[in-house]
């Protein structure tokens, strides 16, 4: 399988950690949305959009929710990584649509205050997208546990890959951006990141 799409992605790089985690190999097209590589995407994902996920067969999967629902679908035995069903399903569920909101602004952010020319900055806007990332990320602490995995299990499961890319991502794009303290998620990201897929695709800027 080939996945197009940079680690600096949240969703990217999500797809990534999640096909790791599940014991599956893909190839990286690490290629750059706003730049000379986009019409290599579009060849791929006629909206120009990451991540894209090109099958052995051929077919193409867009977006990271149909992404993620293929994988799953497709599972080896034992390596889902959402529950099945029921509250527990429901619960990361909303962990992940926290973190999918988060990382959603934060993207916008960029868009709007890095590659938005300085004199078209419209600045309510930019302080509205970082207020919402700001209580993103403190909802995401909020549902951190104290001690181990988001999911009550042995290992990172979907909340928890989710959680730790939005809220690593804000810290590497958004150093300036302060949602206060936030222990859970400080820890929760320290032990992901003794996780070799966690730390090999974190960004670097």
């Amino acid at each position: 399988m080939i996945l197009y799409g940079r680690d600096m992605s949240p969703f990217a790089r999500r797809v990534a950690v999640w096909c790791t985690q599940q014991g599956r190999e893909i190839e990286r097209r690490q290629l750059l949305v706003a730049g000379p590589e986009w019409e290599e995407i579009k060849a791929v994902n006629p909206l120009g959009r990451v991540p894209a996920l090109v099958l052995d067969d051929g077919e193409v999967l867009v977006e990271t929710s149909a992404i993620i629902d293929w994988l799953e679908e497709t599972a080896p035995e034992g390596k889902r990584l959402l529950p099945e069903g029921g509250a527990a399903r429901r619960a990361m569920l909303q962990d992940i649509a926290y973190a999918n909101s988060t990382s959603e602004k934060i993207v916008a952010l960029v868009y709007d205050k890095v590659r938005r020319p300085e004199e078209f900055h419209y600045p309510a806007w930019i302080e509205r997208l970082e207020a919402q990332i700001v209580a993103g990320i403190r909802a995401m602490e909020a549902r951190v546990p104290v001690e181990g995995w988001m999911s009550g299990t042995d290992r990172p499961m979907g909340g928890d890959i989710a959680t730790v890319i939005a809220a690593d991502m804000a810290r590497i794009v958004f150093p300036g951006i302060d949602p206060g303290a936030t222990p859970r998620l400080d820890r929760l990201i320290e032990d992901a990141m003794q996780i070799h897929c966690f730390e090999a695709t974190r960004p670097q800027v």
